[in-house]
């Protein structure tokens, strides 16, 4: 009897045993697929953030990761005494500026040409800052008009260089505005004026150094403005509208403007790239505008006025009175 009690206890505990072992899975087992979950589900959350910050504009002004296209460098870029360039085009269009991206890279000193959609955000100085030259034109209005035009204008009085195209004159959506109109920046008075007539080089400076080289430019689409006051134009359309203008502005810099729109959707070829460029070989000094070496004015040496060797006068001697011969004194005459 006491035999069989025992068998009984034993067969109870280990029936409690198996219970408690089950009961024990029942609660890991789900707590374990819950932390699973979590992990899975955190990790999908960081890659969703991850996306958002790579699309959305910081408050900063920071540029976004799928704004800025960086480009290879080009591997033989060096000529003995020139400039070296980085050069960003800030572009606002419905494609990428993949033409005037090539012209300026095969110019020489050039180590690469980089692209920012201005449509998506906004470059800030210390991108800008990184480049010796930047490009901005519009066909589409820039994401923030204003806080671009204070970072180019900060960006020129740190000597940078700006060679603004069109249509980024256009005065009501989309231009550069900011400090950069404001405070005299523009080459060019802004207006509404946009041109699809075909166009190609008309009069130029061609002793200018931003046209030197320069031979062809030609497009279908411009800006037709007016040099500012302050302004100096060096190239026209030969439909006669301002091309290529220079301005001096504060700090003792100089601005560049082209008024063509050479972006995705013109039909353009020429010397586009090459305008560029010679900003930069005429102002990597410094970004001033170079005093003109003063041609010296050659000093005509004087020539010896012959003294003329004075001619003697032949002294006339004058012819001697003549002594009057005296008269014979008649003979009286007979008397008759």
């Amino acid at each position: 009897m006491k035999k069989q009690t025992n068998s009984t206890v034993k067969a109870h505990l280990l029936r409690g045993a198996f219970s408690l072992l089950l009961l024990v899975a029942v609660c890991v087992i789900p707590f374990a697929l819950g932390q699973r979950a979590t992990t899975k589900q955190g990790a999908a959350t960081q890659k969703h953030v991850a996306q958002r910050l790579a699309t959305m504009p910081a408050a900063t002004g920071m540029p976004l990761s799928r704004a800025l296209t960086k480009a290879p460098m080009s591997a033989d870029v060096a000529r003995p005494g020139g400039c070296q360039f980085h050069v960003l085009i800030v572009y606002s269009d419905n494609g990428l500026p993949s033409q005037l991206q090539s012209e300026i890279q095969a110019e020489p000193n050039v180590v690469a040409v980089d692209l920012f959609d201005g449509q998506v955000g906004t470059p800030d100085l210390t991108l800008l800052q990184q480049y010796e030259i930047v490009v901005p034109y519009s066909n589409f209005p820039f994401a923030d008009p204003v806080t671009l035009g204070n970072n180019l204008a900060d960006y020129v009085d740190g000597g940078g260089i700006v060679v603004q195209h069109g249509f980024a004159f256009e005065d009501t959506t989309y231009g550069i505005f900011g400090r950069w109109l404001t405070d005299g920046y523009s080459p060019y008075d802004y207006s509404e004026n946009l041109s699809g007539n075909i166009f190609s080089l008309g009069t130029f400076d061609a002793g200018h150094p931003l046209m030197a080289g320069v031979t062809a430019l030609n497009s279908n689409f411009q800006n037709v403005v007016t040099p500012n006051a302050a302004a100096t134009e060096v190239a026209a359309t030969n439909l006669g509208d301002s091309l290529v203008a220079f301005r001096p502005v504060s700090g003792g810099h100089t601005t560049v403007g082209v008024t063509a729109y050479v972006g995705s959707e013109s039909t353009q070829s020429g010397d586009w790239g090459k305008v560029i460029v010679n900003a930069g070989n005429w102002l990597c000094g410094g970004g001033g505008t170079p005093t003109p070496t003063p041609t010296a004015t050659p000093t005509a040496t004087p020539t010896a006025t012959p003294t003329a060797t004075p001619t003697a006068t032949p002294t006339t001697t004058p012819r001697p009175t003549p002594t009057p011969r005296p008269r014979p004194t008649p003979y009286p005459r007979p008397s008759p």
